[in-house]
């Protein structure tokens, strides 16, 4: 996530309450076994679906050799769980 996207949302969130918070975190959230899935299927579809074309686009085609492709699944694994955490994070900060 970038940071025009993080001040985006910061700002786009600031008037909701807890509850449309809440909603707008499950609408926005990647899902993890997604992420995991498609990279175990297509090595580096699962850093796209993430939005990090570039780093997919370099996994897809070293797939072929063993290593890069169960880092894909494990970095798929880890990214998602990133992202999520830190939309949280800008969702629901304090200092609104």
């Amino acid at each position: 996530m970038n940071e025009i996207e993080l001040m985006q949302i910061k700002d786009f969130v600031k008037e909701m309450d807890k509850n449309q918070r809440i909603v707008y975190y499950e609408q926005k959230k990647k899902s993890v076994g997604i992420a995991v899935l498609l990279s175990f299927f297509i090595p580096g579809a699962g850093q796209m679906y993430l939005g990090k074309v570039g780093k997919g686009i370099i996994l897809l085609l070293t797939c072929w050799l063993i290593i890069p492709w169960i880092y894909s699944i494990y970095d798929a694994y880890k990214s998602a769980k990133d992202y999520n955490a830190q939309l949280y994070s800008i969702i629901f900060s304090k200092d609104d």
